[in-house]
């Protein structure tokens, strides 16, 4: 693994304290302590704590888009996925939802980041958008699309896929929210994704006549 350099250390060990504190709980003494450096060997890599958390938000912004592309299909394969569905079934929804559950139950800069959100969204309006915009507004909106194309084919009973990403994504979220920090109910949490995913492909898919 390649170490990390001091400027990543300062952004880390700075999530974890304002996801800890909020951004006005934490100086850049504060800082620098975690870190194990000088305040003054501090500013030679950022400015201010305001530069350091604003790097925060467009590394994890870019964090975010590389993850998803790891676990979500271009939307000109979505026609590709929906036919895997008709063919392997709610494996292919426990498989979407199981990435994206591990993701930000477990990486430890997004369990942190979603942290540092859920404090400063309701002091910051651009906090706030860019909470709704990770957390919310991409998941449901790609969930949408993959439902659309499902039912499009076939697959899945007419509904509104707006309405069915948000069932399908809204107790995942709330999952997160419940299980975030309790490693040893992860088994647990898991096991509900499951019986969630069971019992919603059991209302929406469309029986082969």
């Amino acid at each position: 693994m390649a170490k990390r350099n001091t400027k990543e250390i300062i952004l880390f060990e700075s999530l974890k304290l304002f996801a800890d504190k909020g951004y006005d709980g934490v100086t850049v003494r504060d800082i620098a302590a975690e870190v194990g450096i000088k305040q003054s060997s501090l500013y030679k890599h950022y400015k201010s704590k305001q530069e350091i958390f604003d790097t925060l938000i467009d590394t994890m912004q870019s964090r975010f888009r590389d993850a998803s592309a790891s676990f979500q299909l271009p939307d000109g394969e979505l026609q590709e996925m929906a036919r895997e569905y008709a063919t392997g079934g709610n494996e292919v929804l426990k498989k979407i939802s199981s990435e994206i559950f591990h993701f930000y139950l477990k990486d430890p800069y997004a369990s942190q980041f979603r942290k540092m959100l859920s404090i400063e969204k309701y002091k910051n309006e651009e906090i706030d958008r860019i909470y709704r915009e990770v957390y919310i507004d991409a998941a449901i909106s790609y969930q949408a699309k993959l439902f659309e194309e499902m039912i499009k084919q076939g697959f899945m009973r007419q509904a509104s896929p707006e309405v069915m990403a948000l069932q399908f994504f809204s107790p995942i979220f709330l999952l997160l929210n419940k299980y975030d920090g309790i490693a040893e109910k992860e088994k647990e949490a898991k096991k509900i994704l499951e019986k969630h995913i069971e019992q919603f492909d059991m209302i929406y898919r469309k029986e082969a006549i």
